[in-house]
């Protein structure tokens, strides 16, 4: 059975298996996100089960995903600045997003699920990805993909710890975070990204059928039904109406000035010598517009902050990316 697998994905061109995984992406999101909204508006599932799948699918599949992903990753000339300049957006948007979002009268659970909102970005197949892929080909996927690889070892070394502090102070104020609370099973991605990155600079490489059988690929299809599905859990049509105000400041900052900090970046880089190929430049714009991440609705789930709020986040962002900006990427660069 393997080697029939095998021999027909060996047949495939990487053209053809960028669009069977484009086509397998947006298949998990739309199965995932109607099954969820049926399992809870029709079959009375509760919506504290997000929190438990969406745990479940970090402690399962999160920690994997992260270390084979830094484990095969090589970075190269140019493809180091893009790497870099994805993460200067990543902590620069988190930056302005604390600032802006800590001004509104709300509670600390959805300031802190905004915040997250507007400093992570989809930037995969159900995202920036596929536009990548649908504007400048195969070559534009690969760079889509070698965007965010430094996000993981910030979002677990950083962010984790910093949203497991604030869950401990919501019960002792005076508590703080301790080395001994990596223990956590929802931190199994730290010891495992040390693991990768040792791995990667000793130069061990992955095991063959990792690439072979693209055991990274199922996992992240895994992954990602099970997270849409617990989003479409949280999916409440009515209950979309409560944070409209919400969804014009959070998409001024996806859709204006995520992309306005790109643009900058690019200019002080060609200032000091630096300049940037086309696609890169290209690639970048594209993935500075591009909406909420569905790891914030996952981080929002497991952490206590605002699920309901993540999940109507991620929604109107998706429907404001698909319904004008891409026809508006379209309009500029086909």
């Amino acid at each position: 059975m393997q080697s029939v697998v095998s021999s027909i994905l060996a047949d495939l061109s990487v053209q053809d298996i960028a669009r069977l995984r484009l086509a397998g992406m947006f298949a998990v999101l739309v199965s995932g996100l109607v099954s969820g909204y049926l399992a809870s508006s029709r079959f009375g599932l509760p919506e504290r089960f997000a929190k438990k799948i969406m745990t479940a699918v970090l402690v399962s599949f999160g920690w994997l995903i992260a270390l084979l992903v830094i484990w095969q990753m090589q970075m190269t000339g140019q493809l180091i600045w893009l790497a870099l300049i994805g993460l200067c957006l990543l902590l620069l948007m988190t930056a302005l997003s604390v600032v802006i979002f800590s001004l509104l009268k709300l509670d600390r659970r959805s300031q802190l699920t905004l915040i997250l909102a507007g400093g992570l970005s989809n930037l995969g197949y159900t995202g920036g990805a596929f536009v990548c892929y649908a504007l400048f080909g195969a070559q534009g996927l690969a760079l889509a993909n070698i965007y965010p690889i430094l996000w993981l070892p910030v979002i677990y070394l950083v962010f984790f710890p910093l949203l497991k502090i604030h869950e401990l102070r919501t019960e002792d104020s005076g508590a703080g975070f301790k080395l001994s609370q990596v223990l956590d099973f929802r931190f199994l991605a730290l010891p495992a990204i040390i693991a990768a990155i040792i791995l990667n600079l000793t130069g061990v490489k992955p095991p063959a059928f990792i690439a072979e059988f693209y055991i990274i690929d199922i996992f992240v299809y895994i992954a990602s039904g099970l997270s849409f599905f617990a989003i479409g859990l949280r999916v409440n049509l009515s209950r979309l109406k409560n944070y409209i105000n919400l969804y014009f400041l959070l998409a001024a900052v996806k859709f204006i000035l995520t992309p306005a900090a790109a643009l900058l970046i690019i200019w002080l880089l060609a200032l000091t010598g630096q300049n940037l190929t086309g696609p890169v430049k290209k690639v970048i714009i594209v993935l500075s517009v591009t909406p909420s991440a569905v790891l914030m609705v996952t981080m929002s789930n497991v952490f206590d902050l605002d699920g309901p709020l993540a999940s109507a986040l991620w929604l109107i962002t998706m429907a404001i990316f698909a319904a004008i900006v891409v026809p508006v990427l379209f309009f500029v660069f086909s």
